[in-house]
């Protein structure tokens, strides 16, 4: 796409992602007879002035497409598990959890004997009645932190009572364990976990700024709320080790809180809330971890319920999404250390209209998604995977969807930092279903669809012109009346007069030789007075529903090249290269003509085994299509910048249909 056509996208919004200027642009298309088709190549950098942030899963690699029958969306990307620096000796340790996500009921932690349950609860479970409820007590449940405290803090912290005798020990060391996960005013003077060494200074200034924070201690004069956030965000994001160490401490810090500041326990609760939504831990803290904002939330006494509730929300997205990618922005925390948890993010709708949705530090593209669905009354989660958000950045020559599992600050971050203009835009990039008609769609919907099918309508794109040039007569008479519904769609009320005819056509149809300019107005004004009293969003609706009968509607379309003779004997100057349009819609891959648009070669998506980008030594992208069936098959190349697009694309569509098939057969059994 062309930095020239973002006016255009302004106006018709079509997301510049198949843009119809492009359709016709003479740009020269590389090639090279030193294509190398081995698999080195397949992971070079895409630097088609894509925004600066990593779009996630769209590298160049080979994309299986036949194996697919399990769906789990963007969301069943399990999070990546991190290295812990548990004591290794101990029992339980992260390899015995590897895969599960949470430790086997029947390998309950051990809990050694001379560490009596009743003595714990007689001596430590009563004291949460001086936290004024804020806190949480150190419980000795299956996954309480004192449970993990005996399994995985560092051993040389509980003091050596052996020359006390027995019994002695046994207390004392019960005292030692209940302490360590309780709240403390000062700084601790070694890590709780086991941590390399270099990682131990880092950690106590970890606890120090959540001290500050939580106005346990005084802050330092050059130090102030906001950069106590982010050293800790700083130091877990580099290193994953802290992680696990700092949910521990903040752990500590919320249970049986003391403190004389009023406002501890509430911060350390907030602090906890943001840590969640950027960062995991390791599978062996995790199952811990839930119980204490678990039991925390579910209790309404607790004044800090509500934020528990919010952690405990930001902890489950981040191991679905995999957390923050990006640093936040010194704004960002500001924000959420002050409390304000959202900020108010426009999105652009196909014709400009825009729309605000609350955005939190947690939220994903596929919350916004499916909030903006919600509007156009799209509840079904299948049918929401149609809708994709783009992010245009200006001066690029191509846009990609953003992620699903991707995180709308960690690119508005990115992008506000380098200064540059862009917007979001939410449309449908999949038609897999047809039109909504019964119950009647809301004006929302229809404005959306209206305003993304009219200008590849008006292009010419969606108009199969036969080897003669001259439509059938209905689709005479569906042009005719459509350029009657686009009148009214303006909101006009006279009868249209040619010079705004022929603005209401598609561009070939101008060119019908057989079709003369007045015959064209008498055929227009002729279909005027049936819709001459209809509302705008009558007529948009009756403009898709014409459209939805035409083999090309819902289709996104690419300008690409290809190799046509391929089965051809191959001359001496090298393949001929020829200039096509390649459609994807519900019923598969299709090449058109680029002049009649009408389908030269169609495979159905049951057909398209995979797709893989390769790039030339020269930069040119290539994308290859293995089609056919289990028994003979053959790859088609396509040379083309947008081979991420299409491929994404035709995935989606695979994935459309394996799902409404799935659907199908749970309704049958």
């Amino acid at each position: 796409m062309h930095h020239h056509s973002s006016s255009r996208v302004e106006q018709s919004s079509r997301a510049e992602v198949h843009s119809r200027s492009e359709m016709h642009s003479s740009r020269s298309m590389h090639h090279s007879s030193n294509m190398h088709d081995n698999i080195d190549h397949h992971h070079a950098p895409v630097t088609t002035g894509q925004a600066p942030h990593h779009y996630n899963g769209h590298n160049e690699d080979d994309d299986r497409i036949i194996e697919r029958e399990h769906y789990g969306g963007e969301h069943h990307q399990q999070y990546t598990k991190q290295q812990s620096y548990l004591h290794s000796g101990r029992k339980l340790s992260n390899q015995q959890y590897h895969g599960t996500g949470m430790p086997p009921r029947e390998q309950a932690p051990h809990v050694p004997n001379h560490l009596n349950q009743q003595n714990l609860d007689a001596n430590y479970m009563a004291e949460d009645q001086h936290n004024g409820g804020g806190s949480t007590s150190p419980s000795v449940t299956r996954y309480s932190l004192l449970q993990f405290a005996m399994q995985h803090f560092r051993n040389d912290q509980i003091s050596d009572s052996r020359s006390h005798g027995r019994e002695s020990s046994e207390r004392s060391s019960n005292r030692s364990y209940a302490e360590l996960v309780k709240w403390q005013g000062l700084p601790i003077r070694m890590p709780l976990l086991r941590l390399p060494n270099d990682l131990a200074p880092l950690a106590l200034e970890c606890f120090e700024c959540i001290l500050c924070y939580c106005g346990d201690i005084p802050m330092d004069p050059e130090l102030t709320e906001v950069k106590c956030v982010y050293t800790v965000l700083m130091h877990c994001h580099k290193y994953l080790a802290l992680r696990d160490e700092v949910y521990c401490q903040l752990m500590k810090q919320t249970t049986a809180n003391r403190s004389p500041c009023p406002d501890s326990t509430q911060r350390g609760w907030r602090l906890l809330s943001i840590l969640a939504a950027y960062f995991g831990c390791s599978d062996a803290l995790r199952p811990y971890l839930l119980e204490h904002l678990t039991s925390a939330a579910s209790d309404r006494r607790r004044s800090c319920h509500g934020t528990a509730a919010v952690c405990l929300t930001n902890l489950r997205k981040t191991a679905r999404c995999g957390g923050r990618k990006n640093v936040p922005s010194v704004e960002e925390v500001t924000a959420v250390s002050a409390g304000r948890s959202a900020r108010r993010q426009i999105y652009r709708l196909p014709g400009g209209a825009e729309r605000v949705v609350n955005t939190r530090c947690s939220t994903v593209v596929a919350d916004v998604i499916a909030e903006l669905c919600a509007l156009l009354g799209i509840e079904s989660e299948t049918e929401q995977q149609e809708f994709s958000l783009y992010c245009i950045v200006q001066g690029d020559a191509f846009t990609m969807p953003l992620a699903a599992d991707e995180y709308i600050l960690d690119v508005t971050t990115e992008l506000l930092k380098s200064g540059q203009p862009f917007y979001l835009i939410f449309c449908r990039s999949v038609w897999h279903f047809p039109l909504k008609r019964d119950p009647a769609p809301t004006p929302l919907y229809v404005e959306v669809l209206f305003n993304q099918v009219a200008p590849d309508y008006l292009e010419g794109l969606l108009l199969e012109l036969p080897g003669n040039g001259v439509p059938p007569p209905d689709v005479v008479r569906d042009m005719a009346r459509i350029a009657a519904l686009l009148h009214r769609a303006a909101d006009l009320s006279h009868v249209p007069a040619m010079k705004e005819i022929k603005f209401l056509l598609p561009k070939p149809a101008l060119g019908i030789r057989e079709i003369r300019p007045a015959q064209w107005v008498g055929l227009v004004q002729s279909a005027w007075p049936q819709i001459a009293n209809l509302s705008p969003g009558q007529v948009k609706a009756q403009f898709l529903n014409v459209l939805s009968a035409w083999p090309l509607f819902g289709s996104s379309f690419f300008a690409v090249k290809r190799i046509w003779a391929e089965e051809g004997p191959h001359v001496d100057d090298g393949p001929m290269w020829r200039d096509l349009i390649l459609a994807l819609n519900r019923r598969g891959v299709l090449f058109l003509d680029p002049n009649t648009h009408e389908t030269m070669q169609h495979w159905p998506f049951m057909e398209v085994i995979s797709t893989r980008k390769v790039r030339s030594e020269d930069g040119a992208l290539f994308l290859d299509m293995k089609v056919g069936n289990l028994m003979q098959q053959r790859v088609i190349r396509v040379q083309t910048e947008q081979a991420h697009e299409i491929s994404r694309l035709v995935r989606q569509y695979i994935t459309m249909a394996q799902i409404s098939q799935r659907d199908k057969r749970d309704v049958v059994n």
